[in-house]
């Protein structure tokens, strides 16, 4: 009876961890929305959402052969992401919703918004495709 609690325990931790992966992510691709990059170029933060979601999402998911090690950095992203966008210590946001100024920030946070949410999909996808498909029974003739 104890490997089987030892297993789950060490099951849940590593969700725990991949969720609070998740959350820094988020948190570190937020504050890059209005980072620019060689010669003005905006974007930096859609391609790591994009690419550390995928990343975090497949290592969980192939590694825990289960949608909810795939699915776990990806709440996480989007907890982190969600309260810095929407909600932050004294009224401020990360990420404003409309800046007459510069409106480049703007569309770099919603397709940094984008990104990780079909980035953590595809994860989710492949690790539905490569897990079920390492599960089925093989014919013994």
């Amino acid at each position: 009876m104890g490997s089987i609690d030892a297993e789950r325990t060490i099951r849940v931790l590593t969700y725990l961890v991949l969720f609070v992966a998740g959350v820094l992510l988020g948190a570190i691709e937020t504050f890059l929305v209005p980072q620019r990059i060689w010669s003005g170029v905006e974007g930096l933060s859609a391609v790591l959402a994009f690419g550390g979601t995928l990343f975090a999402g497949l290592l969980g998911g192939l590694g825990t052969r289960s949608l909810a090690g795939a699915a776990a950095p990806l709440l996480g992203w989007f907890v982190a992401v969600g309260v810095l966008m929407f909600v932050s210590p004294g009224g401020d946001v990360v990420v404003p919703g409309r800046l007459p100024a510069d409106p480049g920030i703007v569309t770099v946070g919603e397709v940094a918004l984008g990104a990780g949410l079909v980035g953590g999909a595809l994860a989710m996808f492949a690790t539905v495709c490569f897990t079920s498909r390492s599960r089925a029974p093989t014919s013994q003739e």
